[in-house]
């Protein structure tokens, strides 16, 4: 595999100082243009690196801006900036922009050495540990009551009984509840305590903010009072995603419907949204305005699913309605189970352990064998198992 390196410097003399520090590495690809962090923008859409290095001599609150909003369209690029200033205000608002690293200036071949080697150190890494990078699911309601959260935990505990490595992370910083949802255990470590730590983020501080379901299914809660969430920047948020993703076959983000840069910077990290709703007005509403700021971030209707819960046919409202408006397919419904919905949720008993054979406990088994099959003979019937061990 190759890395992409593009080095914006502030000079045509610093291009030529660091191509007089020799060719790069085999297997990595550099290239070097003068520029500013208005450049950021275009080299990414134009040469898709993995990694950018960025000489900023003079920082300012535009050129921050320019860099934020860059990285927000491709949040799996490494931004490192070079910089004279190492005050404590200028690196946290780098790193609430999403900037990986700061570096001390000047910009010379030695550090663009330290970047490439960092670069494909955590490279040989995943390869050594033959880490492969887990699924990353948004539910995020169209507006508030869309049953959301209900569906994340429950399919994520339908992933965990599949023996799949599920992570369910709680994004909805200020009335989070999602821990209740599957036995209301204790919070020890919320979003918030692990967000002020990111600086030493690793799998183990992960691991131990954990709220440990079951062997298969971990949960990050939000914080219990929400006084602190400003705490929680995009780029803490990035950091933790990502390491979760490293971490986890699945990991499944359950979002607030307000599009704010936290909320937004999760579903630019997600592979695949789903856009939760029910058949009212109100919703379908909420979910064409929800659509239409999806395609102004430039999420492709292949990447956004639209999950019609409380589903029953024959209703006023139909799903070519929800289609119509929103300008994208639906996914997929989940049947109307009131009652044995309520009480799941009362309970703190995930549905598939309270009323497996409900119709919405299928759904939830049916739409996780998508995400995650499981072999043919784990989900064979017993007179298949019989038949395939006389032939």
């Amino acid at each position: 595999m190759t890395i992409k390196v593009s080095v914006i410097c502030s000079s045509d003399t610093m291009v030529a100082a660091l191509n007089a520090g020799g060719p790069a590495p085999t297997g990595v690809t550099v290239t070097m243009q003068v520029g500013s962090a208005q450049t950021v923008a275009s080299v990414l859409r134009r040469e898709m690196p993995d990694v950018i290095l960025l000489d900023f001599p003079f920082a300012d609150a535009t050129a921050m801006e320019q860099i934020e909003a860059a990285l927000m369209k491709a949040p799996g690029t490494h931004l490192v900036l070079v910089s004279p200033d190492r005050s404590a205000e200028f690196l946290m608002h780098a790193m609430n922009a999403g900037v990986r690293e700061v570096l001390l200036a000047p910009m010379t071949p030695a550090i663009l050495q330290k970047v490439i080697k960092h670069a494909q150190a955590k490279l040989q890494d995943r390869e050594k540990h033959g880490i492969s990078e887990g699924q990353v699911l948004a539910l995020i309601p169209a507006k508030g009551g869309a049953g959301a959260t209900f569906l994340t935990t429950n399919l994520a505990f339908a992933l965990s009984r599949q023996k799949k490595r599920v992570a369910v992370i709680d994004l909805n910083l200020y009335f989070g509840d999602v821990s209740i949802f599957l036995g209301d255990k204790q919070v020890v470590s919320s979003m918030v305590d692990l967000a002020r730590q990111a600086q030493r983020l690793d799998s183990a501080l992960l691991d131990s903010s954990m709220i440990k379901v079951n062997e298969h299914l971990h949960l990050l809660a939000a914080a219990e009072s929400p006084e602190d969430v400003n705490e929680v920047s995009p780029a803490a948020v990035e950091k933790i995603i990502e390491l979760a993703r490293s971490q986890y076959e699945l990991v499944l983000l359950d979002v607030s419907s307000t599009l704010d840069p936290v909320a937004i910077k999760a579903l630019d990290l997600a592979d695949t949204i789903c856009l939760t709703l029910q058949l009212n007005l109100p919703f379908i509403r909420a979910a064409k305005h929800m659509a239409a700021e999806f395609r102004e971030l430039g999420y492709s209707r292949e990447k956004v699913c639209v999950i019609v819960n409380r589903y029953e046919k024959g209703g006023a409202i139909t799903l070519a309605d929800v289609e119509k408006a929103t300008l994208l397919k639906v996914g997929r419904t989940i049947p109307n189970s009131h009652d044995a919905v309520i009480a799941s949720v009362n309970e703190g008993v995930p549905l598939l352990e309270m009323a497996p054979r409900d119709p919405v406990a299928h759904a939830l088994q049916a739409w996780a064998q998508e995400l995650a099959p499981t072999s043919v003979q784990r989900n064979a019937g017993w007179w298949q198992r019989v038949l395939k061990s006389d032939s």
